[in-house]
């Protein structure tokens, strides 16, 4: 795989959403190091988009920043007219 910072980034999201299904993801690759940043919805869901990453990148560092979002549950029951 060639260095290219866009082409490593474009090569990350593609395996993101092909294997983790999250397209939200912004990659950005600074050298060796390739900065996660979006929302997930838990804890498990960020380690998972990591790893996903990870073998992505073929050996670069990940730095995760992603954060996690709460999803309040629905209050009721919703009505459809």
């Amino acid at each position: 795989m060639t260095d290219l910072p866009g082409y490593l980034s474009a090569h990350i999201q593609e395996r993101l959403a092909e294997e983790a299904y999250e397209l939200g993801i912004r990659v950005d690759v600074r050298g060796d190091v390739v900065h996660l940043r979006g929302e997930v919805m838990s804890e498990d869901r960020s380690r998972e988009v990591e790893e996903a990453a990870r073998v992505a990148a073929e050996g670069h560092e990940i730095c995760n920043e992603l954060h996690v979002v709460a999803v309040a549950a629905p209050e009721g029951e919703e009505r459809l007219s």
